[in-house]
């Protein structure tokens, strides 16, 4: 079996490490997708999993675990740049596990625990057995919904879980009946559906951690490519999750307009949600953090920009169509609707969307202006 392995592997290189899992050209060749990977690797992912690393060796975290490990990336890179003491990498599909083993082997590195096993059993153990760790990576192929109960009881106290969903036509609103059974919330697609989507999946988080007595701290959350991903700290106790729950609400959407209603006491007719209308990063949290390399940096200064902005954005691109005008340069707008007092950035999950306090009738009118001059 070891020779089958071996021409099906290529070694690959991210951050600091080396390691082996399936060859994705050889793939391809053979007319599948990265899906289908013996070894799961998904090279596009490596802004997550820079972040990642970011958060932790930021906050001088000392144990993690990924419990869908598999190629192990994700561990290694914690071990070998994130500075983490202990990690445990475990996975389902004990090939992985094994392929881990050779790769911490290949790193040279110590401290790594690698087990083959179910992700929710082993959460479920490590909460039973006290075996909780400051960092725990929640990265599933689709919605991590099914997961969520389990690994939130495996965070210690004050720790940290980075949550990514992959499965955007329901997040997104694409989908509605899904949106409404994976997160309890109650959408369609929207022009800012990204943001939608990942307001969704903190309202979801909140809500499954209140349920099990924690309270879960929205930090930084963000979109990228083909997925969205959250970072939160877990406190325990019911009454530290009350005034998260305050922070739930709805989201108003007509005629290309949007209002905000806080609070979840009743739902509107049309309203959307129930949704975090909080801050989607926290610039405290943001503060703290040092960027692994620039492109992180890039992620975390348009995050910075837009950090204090209100829900949602407004598309430049939707407002003009309907003004039968041309786009003017968002930088243009932004700088505008400053000096009229607004607040005003750019949307890092869309380059004609703009965060902003003015209404719309207002942009609309700056449209009108900017272009006739």
């Amino acid at each position: 079996m070891s020779s089958r392995l071996t021409l099906a592997l290529r070694l690959y290189r991210e951050g600091k490490v080396s390691f082996y899992s399936t060859d994705l050209e050889e793939l391809a060749k053979m007319g599948l997708p990265y899906t289908k990977a013996p070894i799961f690797y998904n090279p596009r992912m490596k802004l997550n999993r820079d972040v990642t690393i970011s958060i932790f060796s930021s906050l001088s975290l000392k144990s993690a675990a990924d419990l869908m490990a598999a190629s192990g990336v994700r561990a290694l890179r914690l071990k070998a740049e994130g500075g983490a003491e202990e990690v445990f990498a475990c996975d389902s599909n004990c090939l992985s596990a094994q392929i881990i083993k050779m790769n911490v082997k290949l790193n040279k590195l110590s401290g790594i625990r690698v087990k083959c096993s179910d992700a929710r059993l082993e959460a479920e153990r490590m909460a039973w057995e006290n075996e909780r760790v400051d960092y725990l990576d929640l990265d599933p192929f689709g919605s991590p919904a099914p997961f969520l109960d389990s690994f939130l009881r495996a965070v210690k106290r004050g720790g940290i879980i980075g949550i990514t969903a992959t499965d955007e036509p329901p997040l997104f609103g694409i989908y509605p009946d899904k949106l409404l059974r994976y997160y309890g919330v109650w959408g369609k697609k929207l022009p800012f559906c990204k943001e939608f989507g990942i307001r969704s999946l903190i309202s979801f988080t909140i809500r499954t951690a209140a349920r099990l007595d924690l309270a879960a701290e929205p930090l930084l959350s963000y979109g990228e490519g083909h997925y969205v991903r959250a970072y939160f700290r877990i406190e325990r106790g019911a009454e530290r999750s009350k005034h998260l729950l305050k922070e739930l609400g709805w989201v108003l959407y007509k005629e290309g307009d949007f209002e905000i209603i806080r609070g979840v006491d009743e739902m509107p007719r049309g309203a959307m949600g129930p949704i975090w209308v909080g801050k989607i990063v926290e610039p405290e949290f943001l503060g703290k953090l040092s960027p692994l390399n620039e492109e992180v940096g890039k992620l975390f200064e348009k995050l910075k920009e837009e950090a204090d902005g209100p829900p949602f954005y407004q598309r430049l691109d939707i407002i003009c169509s309907k003004l039968n005008m041309r786009i003017p340069k968002p930088k243009i707008v932004i700088e505008s609707l400053r000096e009229m007092g607004h607040f005003a950035a750019r949307s890092h999950l869309d380059p004609l969307g703009i965060k902003t306090t003015a209404k719309r009738e207002e942009i609309e009118d700056l449209i009108r202006k900017l272009t006739s001059s």
